[in-house]
């Protein structure tokens, strides 16, 4: 809440007539405003119960619409006085009165000293006030406050509920809530203590429990229930001792960092229908203790123009919502088959897709890591180097320089290879040291000897 309240008053205090704060938690947009009034006057309409007191909420007049309360605001002194417009989206949309008086009334106060804050989970910018409003996103809890809501959570009373609580088990319990808002994981905690009159480690399954729910209202990606592990995968040793090895990292991911050690960036996993890669993971994701996200393109695709790309853009979205995670993107040859196929439009939105795709991996703010082969064909080709490099690619078979280490893994499987040769002359060296092959293997004997 801080992190907002200061980012919005330099803007306040040079007199922007509106503020357009995009956030869930009212509370906590009322606080951040509280924070900043220091001594102003607050007037609130919001459209559940018109004009209303802005610490009670209880109603101030018989109930009038946005258009009647900003005509009653345009004829009054609002010097050194904060407006706030709840449920701004839904006001503002599909009423032009209500537009143009709020136009008015900016054009009034954009030299005086009075500010306008409009609030909603939904952002909604007319094109009339575009020249008036500057938007700011309530950001989620970062570590630092999701560790501070756990300590006010177990304070003695009456600010908290009084019990005692083990600093690393707080240390486990901040990676599991990264994604969730302020009010989810008091929710969580309220529901662990009620349980056993504490929150411990074993709380952490409500955290996946509450993330699935979060997936399954959103209904891009898929959240399956997994109880394999590392023991029912057949065979592959190597990546097996491989997950082992990042599973200790996972398992104490602090200490992990401050000393430098690499953390799993993701795996691509290739091989013929059958082998194991969807197992591996599941499997994976057990072994982490992360949920698993299972995005299949195939259903990303939309009807109309544009659907597709908006629906890649709110499954990215909420993998960083709900991350860290493992995010396992299915068939992924099969998802972009269509690029390069020429000019026809499932094509061009097949290479719109896989564009986007690829910027998200490469410049994503979140905690959510991928690594993807850069040229995808029937044939599976990885030919590398300089764009795989700058992706961070990651598997057994590459490696690259240290670079900053995020905390989930992308697999990506990779199915229904016909050919694949492989020799030795394919290996190429790309910059940073980077080293990988172009994949053209044509018996596991060919592999064998190479590896």
């Amino acid at each position: 809440m801080m992190d907002i309240q200061k980012e919005m008053r330099p803007y306040v205090e040079s007199h922007y007539p509106i503020l357009y704060l995009v956030t869930f938690e009212k509370e906590i947009g009322d606080r951040a405003i509280r924070g900043l009034a220091e001594g102003r006057k607050i007037f609130e309409w919001d459209m559940a119960r018109g004009c209303v007191d802005f610490d009670n909420k209880a109603p101030l007049t018989p109930y009038m619409d946005l258009p009647a309360a900003l005509e009653n605001w345009l004829d009054q002194d609002l010097d050194y006085h904060f407006l706030v417009i709840g449920n701004a989206d839904l006001a503002l949309r599909n009423s032009p009165q209500a537009v143009a008086r709020l136009e008015a009334l900016a054009r009034k106060i954009e030299t005086g000293a009075a500010t306008v804050f409009l609030v909603s989970s939904q952002l909604y910018v007319p094109p009339e006030l575009e020249m008036f409003i500057t938007v700011f996103d309530q950001p989620k809890p970062g570590g630092e406050d999701i560790a501070r809501i756990i300590r006010q959570h177990a304070a003695p009373e009456p600010e908290g509920h009084g019990y005692d609580i083990d600093p690393k088990v707080i240390d486990k319990l901040v990676p599991a809530f990264r994604g969730l808002r302020e009010y989810e994981i008091i929710r969580l905690l309220n529901r662990g203590y009620q349980q056993d009159g504490r929150v411990g480690e074993d709380d952490v399954e409500l955290v996946i429990h509450q993330k699935r729910q979060i997936v399954k209202k959103r209904g891009i990606l898929e959240m399956p229930s997994v109880v394999e592990g590392i023991d029912d995968i057949g065979g592959l040793a190597q990546l097996k001792a491989w997950l082992e090895r990042k599973a200790k990292i996972m398992a104490d991911l602090a200490r992990a960092r401050e000393f430098g050690v690499e953390t799993p960036k993701g795996a691509v996993i290739v091989g013929m229908p059958g082998c194991g890669k969807s197992l591996t993971a599941k499997a994976a994701s057990v072994r982490f203790g992360l949920p698993l996200l299972r995005l299949d393109i195939g259903a990303v695709m939309g009807r109309y123009v544009g659907d597709s790309e908006a629906n890649m853009r709110r499954a990215l979205e909420l993998a960083g919502d709900v991350s860290p995670c493992v995010l396992w993107v299915d068939e992924i040859e099969k998802a972009f088959a269509g690029i390069g196929g020429g000019a026809s439009s499932s094509s061009e939105i097949t290479s719109r897709l896989f564009g986007y795709f690829l910027t998200w991996m490469q410049k994503k703010p979140t905690r959510c890591s991928c690594s993807l082969p850069p040229t995808t064909s029937r044939r599976c080709r990885l030919s590398c180097c300089e764009r795989a490099a700058s992706m961070k690619f990651s598997t057994s078979i590459s490696r690259t320089k240290r670079s900053a280490p995020p905390s989930s893994m992308c697999i990506l499987g990779n199915v229904r290879r016909t050919r694949l040769e492989l020799t030795r002359e394919s290996w190429r060296v790309g910059p940073r040291g980077f080293r990988a092959p172009i994949l053209n293997v044509s018996s596991k004997t060919q592999l064998k000897q190479l590896f």
